[in-house]
């Protein structure tokens, strides 16, 4: 979505149709993961000394677990990594340490077990014989005429990279999911160019051929499975673990492109933010709910008012207790809410613009809500007064 830097910001619309609880948001470039009320006023919030948050969720027991990186002094470009490791925090409700965990490879996104493990995701050097074999991929001519052009590379790379990069680059890049016990010890591991299919999973013409898959999202569903979602590839994928049968595949031929956030639905349908970058034509992003034992698109999220809804390379949604759908345009730093009927009943604009990887930037990289009596808030104190300096610089107070 393309939008001017005078929109309003904070709360925009709420109505009687949305979801009562507290929403999370993480933004990127700066050092805070806040709760934010109905209201769309800040009730808490967490930080790490020398840790920039990119992402986070909260555990049931209230703790935050988060990806990030080392906060630098030194400039760090778009396709760069800042420090040694990418690192996964867990905090307590008051901002103390609770658990680290650090990897030169970690990126994007992260679950914990019911075991007390986690899983997370690591970028691995392809098999060399399969990168050999792996289809699509922009053409080398057209690599080289683009980074021929620094100007013009500094252009298209502008503002990416809010999932964490690799840092040894030193041959054709996949994925493997590991499962870490609470002392880092790796339990379990599963590499996706082992589990795709060469003939089938074909990389985008638009993307440097660097990444066969590019996992974005992992999400741990009961009874042993797994939901990973590949954006490289424009797959989502099912599989068991900790055996990683595939179970399930979707996606490809055009029906998403480049998505992210692959979540379950309480019927056991999956939702995805199809972000739509390259379909064909036109760059279109919307919300998609697949019936996985049909395959067929049971619901969708595309706004009333045409193009009005975009986000080329970042976005989350999840399904709500009452049915609505809470989607969050990552690229704009809108969060909203939608009934099933496609309404827009409650929205949030970010009020943060700050800089990250020389560039500035409203963006999210994921939201939640949480229900006020849910096990992540119970006990726990919810006061916007508490932030109100802070709520009043931003403007969160009207």
């Amino acid at each position: 979505m393309g939008w001017s830097e005078f929109r309003p910001t904070g709360l925009t619309h709420r109505d009687s149709s949305s979801e009562d609880g507290y929403t999370l948001i993480s933004p990127i470039g700066g050092d805070h993961t806040y709760l934010l009320d109905k209201e769309g006023r800040i009730v808490h919030g967490w930080s790490a000394e020398g840790f920039q948050t990119g992402y986070g969720h909260l555990l049931p027991n209230g703790n935050l677990l988060a990806r990030g990186q080392e906060m630098v002094e030194t400039e760090v470009g778009a396709y760069e990594a800042a420090g040694n490791a990418d690192i996964l925090l867990e905090m307590d409700w008051d901002g103390n340490e609770v658990w680290r965990w650090e990897h030169p490879s970690f990126h994007h996104d992260m679950c914990r077990l019911p075991n007390g493990n986690t899983i997370v995701i690591t970028w691995n050097l392809c098999d060399p014989k399969v990168a050999e074999q792996v289809k699509g991929g922009m053409p080398l001519y057209r690599e080289e005429l683009i980074k021929g052009n620094p100007e013009h590379m500094a252009f298209i790379l502008s503002g990416l990279g809010v999932g964490g990069r690799p840092r040894d680059l030193s041959g054709y890049l996949s994925d493997t999911i590991l499962e870490i016990s609470p002392s880092g010890d790796v339990i379990h591991s599963w590499n996706a160019w082992e589990h795709c299919d060469l003939e089938k999973d074909v990389m985008c013409p638009h993307e440097f051929p660097y990444e066969w898959t590019h996992s974005n999202s992992v999400k741990y569903v009961p009874e042993g499975k797994v939901l990973l979602s590949f954006r490289e590839i424009s797959l989502v994928m099912m599989i068991s673990w900790p055996e990683g049968e595939v179970l399930w595949r979707w996606g490809g031929d055009h029906l998403i492109s480049h998505q992210h956030d692959a979540t379950m639905t309480p019927e056991g349908n999956v939702l995805i933010f199809d972000n739509g970058t390259h379909h064909p034509v036109t760059p279109h992003s919307r919300v998609t709910e697949v019936d996985m034992k049909t395959d067929e698109i049971v619901w969708q999220y595309v706004p009333h008012v045409v193009f009005s809804f975009f986000s080329g390379h970042i976005g989350g949604c999840e399904r709500l207790p009452n049915g609505n759908t809470l989607i969050c345009e990552g690229q704009s730093g809108r969060v909203f809410e939608v009934t099933k009927e496609s309404k827009v009943c409650w929205e949030w604009i970010s009020p943060f613009v700050l800089s990250f990887k020389n560039i500035y930037c409203s963006m999210l990289f994921r939201a939640h809500r949480y229900a006020a009596d849910g096990p992540e808030l119970q006990g726990k104190v919810l006061d916007a007064s508490r932030y109100e300096t802070l709520n009043r610089e931003l403007g969160l107070i009207k």
